[in-house]
């Protein structure tokens, strides 16, 4: 069983590019691929073009798709191990992604931090109480401190744009009217740091450094100015 949710897991990134670009230029020949297959989406909060881009694809692919709203057409799961469920929650994560796993050959599953502990939220609880119960293979849809397949369908518009070998990518920190997850920024540069055909940079103001082990070891710029001269690319992104 292999599960998708960083960059770790593509293996040759550059033989899934490729393969990605292929499906685009042909997105109805690969059919056979999801061929009496089902492809289960339960989303822990809302989302619009992820889900919509989930159905579509394994649509293409040929696949069937169900789609769950946890909390809203399920139970209300419990995450904690020997709750007393007399609450507000009826059924136990560990059931639940049981049973769900017996209705789909994928699993789908998009979390969301709650942005006021850092620590809980890096600790991902619900993608790791899922990986943990699934019996599946699992596809990270967004959770608590990475976004993998928007990573990736960003490194595939800068493959089929780019005019030239090498290109400038950077990443910069933007304002907003709110405080927004760390998990895109986090990701994009999970990806973009590992492609040996792009030059990387990251700014942002002081304190708003992003964890080592998804910048891994990118250059770090604090003059946004500086940062940008000579950008090919520009992912421009507010985090907390």
């Amino acid at each position: 069983m292999k599960n998708f949710l960083s960059f770790a897991d593509a293996g040759d990134y550059k033989a899934l590019l490729a393969q990605a670009l292929e499906i685009k230029q042909n997105p109805y020949g690969y059919q056979h691929v999801g061929k009496n297959k089902t492809v289960g989406l339960i989303f822990f909060n809302p989302s619009l073009r992820t889900r919509l881009s989930s159905l579509k694809a394994a649509y293409n692919l040929g696949a069937q798709a169900w789609v769950l709203n946890a909390g809203a057409d399920s139970w209300t799961l419990e995450m904690a191990d020997g709750a007393v469920m007399n609450g507000t929650t009826q059924e136990h994560i560990k059931d639940a992604i049981a049973v769900m796993s017996q209705y789909c050959d994928v699993l789908g599953v998009r979390t969301f931090p709650t942005l006021k502990d850092k620590e809980a939220d890096y600790s991902e609880e619900v993608l790791s109480k899922i990986l943990q119960y699934a019996t599946v293979p699992v596809i990270s849809l967004e959770s608590a401190t990475l976004h993998p397949l928007q990573s990736f369908a960003d490194l595939i518009t800068v493959a089929e744009t780019k005019r030239k070998e090498r290109v400038k990518v950077v990443l910069t920190w933007a304002p907003h009217v709110r405080a927004l997850p760390q998990c895109v920024p986090n990701s994009f540069a999970d990806w973009f740091s590992e492609v040996d055909w792009v030059d990387f940079v990251i700014t942002h103001p002081h304190g708003y450094e992003l964890d080592p082990k998804f910048t891994k070891g990118a250059r770090i710029e604090y003059d946004q100015k500086k940062a940008l001269e000579g950008a090919d690319y520009v992912q421009a992104k507010n985090w907390s």
